[in-house]
C-alpha cells in the first residue's frame, strides 16, 4: 500500500483521488438505511407499501339484477405506532458516558513549563466549549457509526495571532470522510468530500486532504479535480480525529423493534375494533337504552331472545407479555437501563448507594468499553491541540511538548444516595469537619451566587468578631472592678 506521501507526490488530482477512496472500508448498511430506523417516521410500520391499508367491502345504494345490495371495496388506514426506540438507545449511552465533563491528568512529575503549556491547551478546548462538542461528537458516532473533529486555525481579529477551533465531520452534515492507513494500520492522511453552496445557489464538490503538515484543497471545476491550493496547517500532526464502530447502536435489536411496533400497531386496530361495544343479538329486539341513561336494560321478545357482547378474552393477555418480553430484550441486549418514570420511583430515597450501583451495572459497563474508543481518541485530540500551541500560539521547545502526556479520565452518570454518603464521611472522621464553609456553599443548591454569598459570610463573621472582642474588653472591665 502507498504511504500518503507517496500517493500526494504523483501531483494528479484524479489519481490522488482515486487512490484515496477506492479502499475505504464500507458498512453492511448505507447512511440512508441507518437514518430510517433512527428517525420514527421513516419506520417500515409507517410505509404504506410494507403495512399495507386494510381492504373492506362498503355496502352502495345500488342493486344488482336480482335486487342485491351491491358493495364496494374501500380501503382504510391502519393504526401506525413507531417508537423511537433508536433515539433512545443513543441518548441513555451519550449521558452515562459524557454526563460529567472528561478530565485530562498529567502523567509523571509536573513542572512550571509542562504546566503552562497544559492550562494552555485546557484553555482550547474551554474556549471551544469541548463538553458540549463531545456529546455531539458521541452522538453522531453511535448514530452513523463514523464521525471525525477537524481542528483548524484562525486569525485572531486584531491579528495578533491564531485562535484553534475544532468543527464536527459527520456524514449527517454531507461529509464523506476518507481515513488513510499506513501498513500497520497507523492513519497516515485523511481526506474529506463535501460540497460548498455559493451565493447564487451553486453546489460545487470540493475535496481536502490532510497530512502530518500539509493541508491540499481540490475544487471539482466541472469535469475534473484541481488544486485549488496547497498550504502548510501548522499542528505538525494530522488535525484530524477519526471515530468508527462498524454498527449502530441499536443494530442487534433492530428486527425486535419492528416486530415491537408492527405488535402495538396491530393491538392498537384491535382496540379500534373492539374498544367500544359490539353487541350480537339473537332474536327480536323490543327495546334499547338511550345514550347515557343509568341502568340500561335491553328487551328481546320471543323464543330464545338472547344478547352478547362481543370481545377478545384470551389474546390481549398473551400480546401484553410480548410487549413487555419485546422491551425487556431491547433494554437488556442493548445495555440500555430503564430509568422510566415507572420503574425509578420504586427505589425511593433510601436505596442504598450498592443497590443503585448493582442496578446500573449493564450501562457502566457499555461505556467502559466505549471509553477504549474514546480515550484513545481524546488523548490524540491533546497531542493535537498542544503542539499546535506549541508551533503556533506560543512557542514551545519540543522536549516539553513531548514530555506533556495526559490521560483521558471518564466519569459514568450514576445516581447518588448524597445522604449515605455523608453519613459514612462522617463515620469514618468522626464527626470532625471535612469540608470548609466555602466549598459547602458552593455545593448548597440554594444558594444561586456562591462568589457573593462567600463575601457576605466573610463579613458577617469580621463584623461578629469584632463585636465579640468589644464583648470581651467589657466582661473583662467589669471582672477587674469586681
Amino acid at each position: 500500500m502507498k504511504a500518503i506521501t507517496e500517493i500526494m507526490a504523483l501531483g494528479d488530482p484524479m489519481q490522488i483521488y482515486t487512490l484515496l477512496t477506492s479502499r475505504k472500508q464500507g458498512f453492511k448498511k448505507s447512511i440512508e438505511e441507518t437514518e430510517a430506523e433512527y428517525n420514527p417516521m421513516l419506520h417500515a410500520v409507517m410505509d404504506e407499501t410494507k403495512r399495507k391499508k386494510k381492504a373492506i367491502k362498503v355496502k352502495t345504494d345500488k342493486k344488482d339484477e336480482n335486487g342485491n345490495a351491491v358493495y364496494k371495496k374501500k380501503f382504510i388506514d391502519r393504526c401506525r405506532i413507531a417508537i423511537p426506540a433508536q433515539r433512545l438507545i443513543c441518548e441513555r449511552d451519550v449521558g452515562f458516558l459524557l454526563s460529567e465533563e472528561v478530565k485530562y491528568n498529567i502523567k509523571g512529575v509536573v513542572d512550571a513549563s509542562l504546566q503552562e503549556l497544559y492550562d494552555e491547551t485546557i484553555s482550547v478546548f474551554q474556549a471551544n466549549k469541548i463538553n458540549y462538542f463531545d456529546k455531539r461528537l458521541a452522538r453522531n458516532l453511535f448514530r452513523c457509526r463514523e464521525c471525525a473533529e477537524l481542528w483548524y486555525m484562525i486569525p485572531k481579529d486584531d491579528n495578533s495571532g491564531y485562535d484553534i477551533r475544532v468543527m464536527m465531520l459527520s456524514p449527517l452534515r454531507g461529509d464523506i470522510l476518507y481515513p488513510h492507513f499506513d501498513d500497520y494500520h497507523r492513519m497516515d492522511g485523511f481526506a474529506r468530500k463535501y460540497n460548498v453552496l455559493d451565493e447564487l445557489g451553486n453546489t460545487t464538490v470540493h475535496f481536502d486532504v490532510y497530512t502530518s503538515s500539509m493541508l491540499y484543497r481540490y475544487v471539482n471545476d466541472g469535469e475534473n479535480l484541481v488544486l485549488l491550493d496547497a498550504k502548510t496547517h501548522g499542528f505538525g500532526k494530522i488535525p484530524v480525529v477519526y471515530y468508527r464502530q462498524d454498527e449502530t447502536e441499536w443494530e442487534s435489536v433492530q428486527p425486535v423493534i419492528e416486530r415491537l411496533e408492527e405488535l402495538l400497531s396491530n393491538w392498537g386496530d384491535v382496540n379500534d375494533y373492539f374498544g367500544a361495544p359490539t353487541y350480537f343479538f339473537k332474536g327480536k329486539m323490543k327495546g334499547f337504552a338511550e345514550k347515557g341513561e343509568v341502568g340500561r336494560i335491553y328487551q328481546g321478545e320471543g323464543e330464545g331472545a338472547d344478547m352478547k357482547v362481543v370481545s377478545w378474552n384470551s389474546a390481549p393477555e398473551s400480546m401484553r407479555q410480548e410487549v413487555a418480553n419485546l422491551t425487556n430484550i431491547i433494554f437488556s441486549y442493548t445495555q440500555t437501563p430503564d430509568v422510566s418514570f415507572e420503574n425509578m420511583k420504586t427505589l425511593g430515597n433510601n436505596t442504598s448507594g450498592a443497590a443503585i450501583r448493582l442496578m446500573f451495572t449493564d450501562p457502566h459497563l457499555k461505556a467502559e468499553t466505549k471509553v477504549e474508543l474514546f480515550g484513545e481518541m481524546f488523548t490524540r485530540r491533546f497531542n493535537i491541540v498542544k503542539n499546535g500551541i506549541a508551533n503556533f500560539i506560543k512557542a514551545t521547545p519540543q522536549r516539553i511538548v513531548d514530555s506533556l502526556q495526559v490521560e483521558p479520565v471518564f466519569t459514568p452518570y450514576i445516581p447518588k444516595n448524597e445522604m449515605e454518603t455523608l453519613q459514612l464521611i462522617n463515620l469514618s472522621t468522626q464527626g470532625k469537619a471535612t469540608m470548609s464553609q466555602e466549598d459547602g456553599v458552593k455545593l448548597n443548591p440554594l444558594v444561586s451566587n456562591p462568589e457573593q454569598t462567600i463575601k457576605q459570610l466573610q463579613a458577617e463573621s469580621a463584623a461578629q468578631a469584632k463585636l465579640d472582642i468589644f464583648a470581651s474588653a467589657i466582661n473583662g472591665e467589669q471582672n477587674g472592678e469586681e
